[in-house]
């Protein structure tokens, strides 16, 4: 949903006393490839990096090219055919019978690394953005000249992208990515232009025990996890991942204590049933895309009687069918039957998928 971004992110805010920094943008691929268009890699010049835009298959040889870029100052495009044929890719048989398209460039500090300053302030007031990157130089506009745009009609950078980009957010697009010709008198430039999210936030409300996994498993996703308990002894914030955030309240003044117009998905896993059912009557009144409880159905169906919201779509008992038993697998099912129903997928095997589609 997030692209990596929130990692990125993360890696830019500790390298940001450098004087530059090296991104990596997917711009276009053909067929099986690891990442998509808009994916994106960050490069030190010590030679770290945050992001992967292949199975780890790419990035060493993709450090080489990023020293010239850092030598040069200038963009570069590199191709990756993962063809396989009589010769496999640098002898490592790839044979992933994909093409990858790239474009190094280089953000200076002094100019704020680009858009990255702007989209961090962006994405921490919750904000989406549209990024534009040039692909194919005009007069005027030249490769690797960007604009970002928040939903909140926030812009910075080249002021021809910027233009070309309120175009496109009226309304607020679906798609994550898009290749795009701009035209620019009698001239024709291309760019890429990717959509990026706000951060996926999951409320869970029950602390308990078997709440750790779970936001184990969610925090390894990048998403921002909010944890609620009115139990002092279960909302101790070490007992949970640093990122999230972990809130005492009762069940009933749920809607006082988290913005629930902002809650991607909600667990419900207190393990008490009045609990559980005030925190569930609180969520009729808002779009939340995936709720679930914990229990059998013949539970899910009382709670939604006692909460008085039976037409509410929820997910009981909660998770994908992967013969999950102990704590952790459980989190892991959660955590997979989330990501499918934010993605609108089904979370059958991939294997079952190719199989259709020959």
């Amino acid at each position: 949903m997030h692209l990596g971004i929130p990692a990125l992110l993360h890696f830019y805010r500790t390298h940001r006393d450098e004087d530059s920094l090296v991104l990596v943008t997917i711009i276009a691929t053909e067929g099986s490839t690891y990442r998509k268009p808009g994916a994106m890699m960050l490069i030190s010049a010590d030679g770290s990096f945050e992001g992967m835009i292949s199975g780890g298959c790419l990035e060493g040889d993709l450090l080489h090219h990023a020293e010239t870029v850092f030598a040069t100052g200038k963009p570069t495009f590199v191709t990756y055919d993962m063809h396989a044929g009589e010769d496999l890719v640098w002898s490592l048989g790839l044979g992933c019978d994909g093409v990858i398209n790239l474009m190094l460039q280089l953000l200076h500090r002094a100019d704020g690394f680009g858009f990255l300053d702007s989209l961090d302030a962006a994405l921490a007031s919750r904000k989406a953005c549209l990024l534009a990157l040039t692909t194919q130089a005009a007069p005027g506009l030249p490769r690797g000249a960007l604009a970002l745009l928040t939903d909140a009609d926030i812009s910075m950078g080249e002021p021809n992208l910027q233009q070309n980009l309120r175009s496109m957010a009226q309304p607020w697009p679906e798609w994550r990515f898009k290749t795009v010709t701009l035209a620019l008198g009698d001239e024709a430039a291309t760019a890429i232009l990717v959509n990026i999210p706000v951060r996926t936030r999951v409320l869970i409300c029950g602390a308990g025990p078997d709440a750790i996994p779970v936001a184990q498993a969610l925090s390894q996703l990048d998403w921002e996890v909010v944890l609620v308990d009115h139990r002092p002894a279960f909302v101790k914030a070490g007992r949970f991942p640093p990122t999230c955030t972990v809130l005492q309240s009762r069940p009933e003044h749920l809607s006082t204590v988290t913005d629930l117009a902002a809650v991607d998905a909600v667990v419900i896993m207190s393990h008490h049933l009045e609990n559980d059912s005030r925190y569930l009557s609180q969520l009729g009144g808002f779009e939340i895309p995936y709720i679930g409880v914990l229990g059998p159905g013949a539970r899910r169906d009382r709670l939604r009687d006692m909460a008085g919201c039976g037409d509410l779509d929820v997910k009981g008992p909660v998770g994908l069918d992967i013969g999950a038993e102990l704590p952790a697998a459980i989190a892991l099912s959660i955590a997979a039957e989330i990501h499918a129903v934010l993605n609108q997928r089904n979370g059958l095997s991939l294997t079952l998928k190719t199989s259709e589609q020959r």
